[in-house]
């Protein structure tokens, strides 16, 4: 009985309606012809682009080519790389570069122009410039000319675009340019290291960080104080110590009495009872206090 009853649903079940090819959604097909298309968009044309490139504001350039991320224009390779260096426009520059890299072709000649205004051109601006559309390319066989540009360049500005192209770079081969940076003899270059090693990984040089937590400059104290806790070194305990008793600086002082409690451990908590004792800053006091409630992340 149950099997008939089966079959009587069977039968008496609405039959599926036929799809029509009218009523399927079209489905968008990329064509190298037009560049990559979403749904709703249309890739900008070869003339639009090249129009936008000579004469776009940064905001509608960077929209035109975003785009046009594969559209195959072979005009607009030379005008971008031309964009890299003579740009005023920060943001021009970047988004030059965003292109340029995903170039099968052309990349190659723009990469190894840059190289060589880097490390080569009289005129500082474009050496700097250089630096950093190396660091936008995201190519690690860059980093043996950042590495010159951080460390050698004769201009205090370059060696710092040098050394934020390597933070943009995040290759372990940068890292020894960047040590050597933490040492320079410009506190800007100094401070622009230190700002690096928060964005690249597996960063190990702690003497370069304990060195920096006596800076003369206030800002880069800071700094190696904020990463000496962020990098939980047991070895700056005692550093932070005397910087959080003697620094003139209240900020240096806060910073060093959080670095401690990131730390932590027994001699960070003595150090930093002991230092509340004796501070006289309201806001510093704050920080100890803080920073002894503070339970550090196991390694």
């Amino acid at each position: 009985m149950r099997k008939w009853s089966f079959v009587l649903v069977l039968l008496l079940a609405p039959a599926p309606s036929v799809v029509r090819a009218d009523d399927l959604t079209p489905v968008v097909v990329y064509d190298r012809e037009r560049g990559e298309l979403s749904v709703g968009t249309g890739a900008p044309k070869r003339e639009y682009m090249v129009n936008a490139i000579r004469n776009a504001s940064p905001s509608r350039l960077y929209a035109t080519l975003e785009y046009g991320e594969r559209v195959e224009c072979f005009e607009c390779i030379p005008l971008l790389a031309d964009k890299l260096l003579s740009s005023d426009q920060a943001e021009t520059r970047e988004i030059a570069a965003w292109w340029l890299r995903r170039r099968s072709f052309g990349f190659g000649p723009i990469m190894e122009k840059m190289q060589d205004v880097a490390e080569r051109d009289a005129n500082p601006e474009r050496r700097a410039r250089a630096a950093a559309a190396l660091g936008e390319f995201l190519d690690p066989h860059a980093a043996a000319t950042l590495g010159k540009v951080a460390t050698e360049d004769a201009e205090a500005s370059v060696r710092v675009a040098g050394v934020r192209a390597l933070g943009r770079l995040n290759t372990l081969k940068g890292h020894s340019a960047l040590s050597a940076a933490i040492r320079d003899s410009d506190a800007g270059v100094r401070l622009a290291a230190l700002q690096q090693v928060r964005k690249v990984s597996f960063f190990r040089d702690g003497a370069a960080l304990l060195q920096a937590i006596a800076d003369d400059d206030v800002q880069v104290r800071r700094t190696a104080a904020q990463l000496a806790g962020e990098l939980r070194l047991s070895a700056a305990v005692e550093p932070l110590l005397g910087v959080l008793i003697t620094d003139d600086s209240a900020q240096v002082r806060q910073a060093a009495a959080i670095a401690l409690g990131r730390i932590g451990g027994g001699e960070a908590e003595t150090a930093l009872t002991d230092a509340r004792s004796v501070e006289q800053s309201d806001d510093v006091k704050q920080a100890i206090s803080v920073a002894l409630q503070m339970k550090p992340r196991a390694n």
